[in-house]
């Protein structure tokens, strides 16, 4: 309602109560007005009147704490929302506020008890799903959350929040193509909501879109400069955008395999509690973050799901709260488990850090009859190039492609012409991998069955020859002391430009400015440098900027030394880690699924879907339903 129109309520209102001094209902309609407008103080003197009048007045109440709720009285509001459910109990709206408000004190077990008594009375209130879903996404109960904004969504496909949350959830269980849809959503019905930016950013930057990402983060800052979140967001879109991911060096280990590089693989799928892992060349070992024992781990890449699921398995352990992937301070002193004990060395742990120029993953086929699917299929990962959230790979001349068709929980592989059409859902291919299995994984995945004009046939040496990956480091690297070839490093590059930025902005009175550092009075850029150190580089390179005022420079090496540290906040990656089991099914172990592929081998050989010149657009033709083996003859040679 327009304040014009709330003002001229107000004064009939005036007239109103000046004719009936006694009515307790004016009085609570004129405190909405005035709560409305933004007179709190005046809202609450009305309200108190009301029930002074009136004390079983349930309005009155409501409208007091709704009052009390904007003016951040949490304590209060809750305690008049309670009173007015004393009198209303069967108002599923008051209940919804009331779950609304202790969940934004933290009270999320009572929260979702309100909520769950609201639906109890109309289990169609959108709003009531909305709360109880938050709720049950704070409390990382992911799949009940997503029933609940699946259910508002069904009624109110519209409401923005849902959107949002079921994003956040989306995004939590490593569904990020989802959430991107989910997220895109919310923006375009609320283009200037600070935190579904922030969230959209977020997702985009875990896809690799790096660019995009920039882009929501520097919206986002422009609603709420402050933004912890989106600052951190914004350098770590142009972290990514300066490189293809990182390369890391071990040595030292008394187990020779264990000292080998390790490359960044950022594309989804391979996260673990919000980072990135590192992989070995022959994608046998990797490196992870754990989250429960705050360092990071490596271990076999056949426990990987079981690590995406919570467990903390390990061969080997860098130092606790040691961040292995800075090239200023190599991390040493790691732990090794030599099959008995753990065994520290500070011999052990990162030789070098390197950033990469070039990472792509292969995948080599071979076996195949038709000898043009014997070829290398490089990754594509970006954004356009995605399908059902996964990484595509492509043939050498782009002719063929292999994609996750998450329809039939399988890898299948078809000619490039049908791409936007697997896209949008269809699911054409001539040749499919055994049920479940991970062409990626170095256990060289084989027993491919390939269409062969007629019927699907199972060759049992067709599949994965081998998987690699095509790296090149940047000509810049790193020594031991972080810097670069011509002396200084990204980040202090980085940090040089943010502070260059910061000083154009300052104006003239930027010079005399009081410069803070962690509520320190002003101290000169050299005192500051000798707190800790920066490299020569780095030093002349902010000396050598007259346009840099003194608070530029001291921002410029605060923001050097907390560059890329996350901030403790609630957006998505940092509050939700570790995900649930059932959500990495398409990960299992190889003997669960060739037991299951084997069980379900007859109902699944006939959903490999064909294309023939008469196939229909979702790449089922008429003959599917007699393709490949029937029932108890040649099933178990499915996997």
């Amino acid at each position: 309602m327009a304040r014009k129109e709330l003002e001229s309520q107000l004064k009939q209102l005036n007239e109103s109560v000046a004719r009936s001094p006694a009515d307790a209902n004016l009085f609570r309609k004129r405190g909405d007005v005035r709560r409305r407008l933004g007179q709190y103080k005046e809202a609450v003197q009305d309200f108190e009147t009301a029930l002074a009048l009136n004390s079983e007045l349930s309005a009155a109440w409501h409208g007091r704490g709704q009052t009390y709720r904007l003016m951040g009285k949490l304590k209060e509001a809750t305690e008049d929302f309670s009173a007015a459910i004393k009198l209303d109990p069967l108002n599923a709206i008051l209940r919804v506020d009331r779950a609304s408000l202790r969940q934004q004190q933290g009270e999320l077990d009572l929260a979702l008890e309100d909520a769950q008594e609201a639906l109890g009375l109309n289990p169609k209130f959108v709003a009531a799903l909305h709360l109880r879903g938050e709720v049950l996404r704070k409390r990382k109960v992911y799949s009940e959350a997503l029933k609940d904004f699946d259910a508002a969504l069904q009624l109110e496909p519209q409401h923005v929040a849902c959107l949002a949350g079921r994003g956040a959830v989306h995004r939590a269980l490593g569904c990020r193509a989802q959430a991107l849809r989910d997220y895109e959503a919310a923006v375009r019905l609320s283009p200037q909501r600070e935190t579904y930016l922030v969230g959209r950013g977020a997702t985009r930057l875990e896809l690799r879109m790096s660019e995009e990402a920039a882009d929501d983060f520097e919206h986002a800052l422009k609603l709420n400069p402050k933004s912890s979140y989106a600052l951190w967001g914004r350098e770590a879109a142009r972290e990514q955008q300066s490189h293809q991911g990182l390369q890391i060096t071990l040595g030292g280990f008394t187990s020779a395999h264990l000292n080998t590089t390790y490359l960044e693989r950022r594309r989804p799928g391979y996260q673990v509690n919000g980072f990135a892992t590192f992989w070995s060349p022959d994608s046998k070992l990797f490196l992870f973050y754990s989250q429960a024992d705050e360092r990071w781990k490596g271990a076999r890449w056949v426990d990987f799901a079981k690590i995406r699921s919570g467990a903390s398995l390990a061969l080997i352990a860098a130092p606790q709260k040691t961040d292995i992937r800075l090239a200023s301070k190599l991390a040493k002193g790691w732990n090794e488990f030599d099959g008995k004990t753990w065994v520290r060395k500070g011999s052990m742990g990162v030789e070098s850090v390197s950033k990469l120029q070039v990472n792509i993953q292969t995948v080599n086929l071979s076996g195949f009859k038709n000898t043009a699917l014997n070829n290398r299929y490089g990754e594509r990962f970006r954004p356009k190039y995605l399908v059902n959230g996964e990484s595509t790979y492509w043939s050498a001349k782009g002719e063929l492609f292999l994609y996750w068709c998450s329809k039939e929980d399988r890898w299948k592989g078809t000619d490039a012409k049908y791409f936007e059409k697997v896209k949008g859902g269809a699911t054409f291919g001539f040749i499919g991998a055994p049920i479940g299995a991970d062409i990626t994984w170095p256990d060289n995945v084989k027993g491919w069955h390939e269409w062969d004009g007629a019927r699907w046939v199972r060759q049992t040496a067709a599949g994965v020859d081998s998987v690699s990956t095509l790296a090149k480091v940047k000509t810049e690297t790193h020594d031991s002391k972080g810097s670069s070839a011509n002396g200084l490093s990204s980040k202090e590059k980085l940090a040089v430009a943010v502070a260059a930025k910061a000083a154009s902005s300052m104006g003239r009175g930027g010079a005399t400015a009081a410069a803070t550092v962690n509520g320190a009075p002003k101290k000169s850029i050299s005192e500051q440098m000798k707190r800790k150190p920066l490299s020569p580089a780095a030093k002349a390179e902010l000396k050598a900027h007259p346009e840099l005022k003194l608070a530029a420079k001291i921002e410029a090496v605060n923001r050097l030394r907390k560059l890329m540290t996350p901030p403790d906040a609630e957006p998505a990656a940092k509050a939700q880690r570790v995900l649930p089991p059932e959500v990495y099914q398409k990960i299992p172990s190889f003997q669960d699924a060739d037991n299951a592929a084997k069980a379900n081998a007859g109902a699944h050989l006939s959903a490999i879907n064909h294309h023939t010149n008469g196939a229909s657009g979702t790449g089922s033709s008429s003959s599917s339903s007699k393709s490949g083996p029937s029932n108890g003859n040649n099933d178990d040679d499915w996997t």
